[in-house]
């Protein structure tokens, strides 16, 4: 189904909960200023409910492979409104409906993981950029920041080159100016 395709780069692209995605109306997709925002999300049950964190809603910024991917999809099925994944019968795509889906193309890959890893892939994807813990946290809608480095902290690269340089430079003795006067 090619909505999974959009759906996948989507996903690996900004970081969403597979609820978030499903609770996305075209609206929410600003292909201008290339943010998607995050309003309320689809639970298991069908119904939209509010995002998971206590955080209210979040604006993520995302890539043009992701807007490109959501433009196409939108195009291929003349969608200008109403929610942004859709079944067959022009219905929301529902987490019973994509469990199926993502397990086959999974099997097709020839790979393992659920949509939830592709989150996980974005964060880290960011964090070997040089992403800062809060634009992590922000991102990701995480309740705190402890969240996000409780989570990933292991994948931040180590400062241990630059803690033996700044204590080595406060603890070494300081070296003899140049002297450039002549002696009297």
């Amino acid at each position: 189904m090619a909505s999974l395709g959009a759906a996948v780069i989507a996903l690996a692209g900004s970081g969403l909960r597979i609820g978030e995605l499903l609770g996305l109306d075209v609206s929410d997709v600003d292909f201008l200023r290339r943010t998607i925002r995050v309003a309320r999300q689809r639970a298991q049950s069908g119904e939209l409910t509010p995002p998971k964190s206590k955080s209210s809603e979040r604006t993520v910024p995302v890539g043009r492979t992701v807007i490109d991917a959501l433009a196409a999809y939108l195009r291929a099925r003349d969608r200008k409104s109403g929610p942004l994944f859709v079944n067959a019968m022009g219905l929301p795509l529902t987490y019973r409906q994509c469990k199926p889906l993502w397990k086959a193309a999974a099997e097709t890959a020839k790979v393992q993981g659920t949509a939830h890893a592709l989150r996980h892939f974005y964060a880290s994807a960011l964090i070997a950029g040089g992403a800062s813990v809060k634009q992590v946290q922000m991102v990701l809608g995480h309740a705190s920041a402890v969240v996000a480095l409780r989570t990933y902290a292991h994948l931040w690269p180590g400062d241990d080159d630059w803690t033996r340089a700044i204590i080595d430079a406060v603890l070494s003795p300081p070296k003899d100016p140049v002297r450039t006067e002549t002696a009297p």
